[in-house]
């Protein structure tokens, strides 16, 4: 018997050093994918190298769908189907429609080669076998084998090794790569070693300082494919530098860039990239990866975590640094500006990512959303007034934009959409995530509302024609409000909160439904079947799809439906029915009002089902689909996405990270997140010091199953918990959370007030 017990304390503490061992090496890293979303209209991500934020994005522009006006292929530059690059490009951006600024083909864009080659229309097959990524590196073999590329990426930099393996001479051609977006591209020759260019596209300009390991032997330059001699200056200015080469031989290239001017480039480069060991620079990417990518610790299938982290992955690819090392950046005034103890942020697309990535950068990256929100305010203070384009006050989502003080409408930084930027700065604050007086905040914020629904539909009390726009700007008018009531704006409090029931105005009770008004008060033509994707009066979705957006306002909805019994009836219709359109936003929150409709169980249900198991789709972005489509809406492939179901700068991966650790914010700027059960038996999230008392907060899914998908009753921190939210704050706190989970609905959890 004393044996027997010898052995088992053996065994017991050789399992906990294991485990012990286990979580010590895990790293997230192992399970992103960088090639995932990356094929065809599926997401519309690229695998370039890079870091989280960065600047650079360093990877290959795919030949043809790179080339612009490729219809819905490779807005970032890449596709996986493509078998050709057109060269390594150093920036990207991607996961969003064609409105993003410098889609398809990156800027400056690197190609090596041995031979002749079409200076017009650069090309060279890859093989695809040897196509590899990871976070913070990428790597290919090109023109049948004779090169080996291997690129990795700083915030600032850029690190490339050619690899030659056949003897002769090996070219260089620097291009700006995107020819069609760009205005100007300028070179100049520093020595045999070094060079500068500038890229200028629309007003902004990218800043490159590139340095060669060996020396060139010669170099020629061309303009619109015409021998130059001087003058290295024009839109389709391109320079090929030639190299002896023997087999083996390794050129090597840094880079660094800036965003403000050249003397930023250099420094950026000489701070980041010391030495000429690509290792260290793949390995210090893999560091900074890590960092981010860690802090959240998941356990479960492959495939299920291989989703995760990817999509956790995508998250941080914007918006970018466009701070140099020395804290200079340029404002949206045409003028450089000094950051001072944060980060200044810029490229950005709030409509919808405001509701999904911001929500989890609170939790896991407070310090970035500490620092986006003073760029915010730097974007505010920066600009003249906000005007929307002025070709309609009624067109769907007429993507305002920010009119600099320069002589000019033209956007300094690359930015694609900034509707709902005021909700970032408003969800910051009601954290605790601001460390500046708000009052220095509050005009800007005020100003982006009355830009966007100016004080002439106060005499509508909706914007006409736009039951959409009515709701949506409903919504931020509630987050003005509540700024108004904090910095002690009375007056504007009220102004606002009126303002926010404006989604009252635009319901027809006789329908439920909300529906166009015209500006004479009368009720405007309501399709037949509201089913119909019918984008009259609604931007990418149908009547039932903008039945729900009344983020702000949950129990006034309800009320609208008459009840929560009807209410619920009508939203379980709605899954039951597969009208929950997966590839895009408006909806995205409907699985969650379950929860504040007294249904949790339901909110459990339908969360799940869309995270792992094939859900049928019947609309695109735009359009009922010709036959339903039954597939994962998310998965482990290049196509990782539904057809035409873009990112949108990472708000549908955020959505999925977010609900497949059982949380979700209906309402950005309330500082509450539903809850469901997660996907994962265990979810650990490590919370920042500097921001948080907690160390970290753990949620637990005992006895979870495909059939056990209920929550029958939870604990918090070792109390009895029956709520279907909870607090940002007692969420920061730290602690566990512990679902025991049953196959059968526990109807009574949930719904205490």
């Amino acid at each position: 018997m004393k044996h027997v017990k010898i052995c088992s304390i053996v065994f017991l503490l050789a399992t906990l050093f294991f485990a012990a061992c286990t979580q010590k090496n895990f790293s997230a890293l192992e399970y992103v994918d960088p090639f995932i979303c990356t094929e065809g209209d599926h997401g519309h991500w690229h695998p370039s190298a890079l870091v989280p934020n960065g600047l650079v994005k360093l990877g290959p522009d795919s030949y043809p769908s790179s080339l612009t006006g490729d219809g819905d292929w490779a807005h970032s530059g890449y596709n996986y189907a493509d078998d050709h690059v057109r060269g390594f490009s150093h920036f990207h951006s991607g996961s969003s429609g064609g409105t993003t600024i410098g889609d398809r083909a990156g800027y400056i864009s690197i190609l090596p080669y041995y031979g002749e080659i079409d200076l017009e229309n650069p090309y060279l097959p890859i093989d695809k076998k040897t196509e590899k990524a990871s976070p913070g590196v990428y790597s290919v073999s090109l023109q049948e084998n004779k090169i080996d590329a291997l690129l990795s990426a700083d915030t600032h930099s850029g690190f490339h090794q050619y690899t030659f393996k056949e003897q002769g001479t090996a070219h260089i051609l620097l291009y700006p790569g995107n020819w069609a977006r760009t205005r100007n591209f300028k070179i100049n020759v520093l020595s045999d070693t070094e060079l500068n260019c500038e890229l200028t596209y629309g007003q902004a300009k990218f800043y490159m300082h590139m340095v060669f390991n060996k020396p060139f032997e010669k170099f020629t330059a061309f303009k619109d494919q015409n021998k130059i001699t001087s003058d290295f200056n024009g839109k389709n200015t391109a320079i090929v530098f030639d190299f002896a080469v023997k087999p083996g031989d390794k050129i090597l290239i840094k880079s660094g860039m800036s965003s403000a001017s050249m003397e930023g480039a250099m420094t950026n480069l000489e701070y980041e990239i010391t030495d000429w060991k690509i290792q260290n620079t793949i390995k210090k990417a893999a560091k900074k990866w890590s960092y981010y990518l860690d802090r959240i610790r998941v356990d479960g299938s492959k495939r299920d975590m291989t989703i995760f982290y990817t999509a956790l992955y995508h998250t941080y690819f914007l918006p970018v640094t466009t701070t140099d090392v020395d804290g200079t950046y340029p404002g949206h005034d045409i003028k450089n500006h000094k950051a001072v103890g944060y980060t200044h942020y810029d490229n950005y697309a709030f409509w919808d990512s405001f509701r999904t990535k911001y929500p989890l950068y609170s939790i896991t990256a407070p310090k970035l959303m500490h620092d986006i929100t003073l760029s915010i305010r730097d974007i505010y203070d920066q600009v003249d007034n906000y005007a929307p384009f002025p070709d309609s006050d009624h067109k769907p989502h007429n993507s305002p934009g920010l009119e600099p003080k320069g002589p000019n409408g033209y956007q300094p930084i690359r930015s694609c959409r900034n509707e709902h930027m005021l909700s970032i700065p408003t969800d910051a604050y009601f954290k605790g995530l601001v460390d500046v007086d708000m009052k220095t905040i509050y005009p800007g914020i005020r100003n982006e509302m009355t830009m966007q629904m100016p004080d002439k539909y106060e005499k509508y009390g909706y914007i006409p024609e736009r039951p959409d726009q009515t709701n949506e700007y409903s919504y931020a008018n509630w987050c003005v409000a509540q700024v108004a009531k904090a910095v002690g704006e009375n007056k504007d409090y009220k102004k606002f909160s009126k303002r926010a029931n404006y989604y009252k105005n635009v319901w027809d009770p006789s329908i439920k439904y909300f529906r166009a008004k015209a500006a004479n008060g009368k009720w405007l033509d309501f399709p037949e079947d509201p089913r119909m994707n019918r984008e009259k009066y609604t931007y990418e979705g149908s009547k039932w799809h903008w039945r729900w957006f009344v983020l702000h306002d949950v129990p006034g909805l309800i009320d609208l439906f008459g009840g929560k019994d009807y209410f619920v009836e009508q939203l379980d219709y709605f899954f039951n029915n597969d009208l929950y359109q997966a590839g895009n936003q408006p909806d995205i929150q409907t699985p969650y009002l379950f929860n504040p409709a007294g249904a949790p169980w339901l909110t459990q249900k339908w969360v799940r089902k869309i995270l792992t198991e094939p859900f049928p789709q019947q609309y695109g972005t735009h359009q009922i689909f010709p036959e339903p489509i039954i597939d994962y809406i998310y998965k482990t492939t290049p196509d990782g996405y539904l057809i035409e179901m873009d990112d949108d700068y990472g708000c549908m991966a955020a959505w999925y990270v977010l609900s497949s650790m059982g949380l979700f914010q209906i309402c950005v700027g309330d500082p509450v997140y539903q809850i469901t059960a997660p996907i994962f038996d265990r979810v650990e999230i490590k919370l920042d010091p500097d921001f948080y008392k907690g160390k970290s907060m753990v949620i637990e899914a005992n006895n979870l199953t495909k059939e056990n998908i209920y929550i029958q009753s939870a604990m918090l921190n070792g109390k009895t918990y029956n709520k279907s939210h909870i607090t940002h704050k007692d969420l920061v706190k730290g602690g566990t959370l512990v679902f025991e989970m049953g196959p059968e609905p526990n109807k009574k959890w949930g719904i205490a007030k």
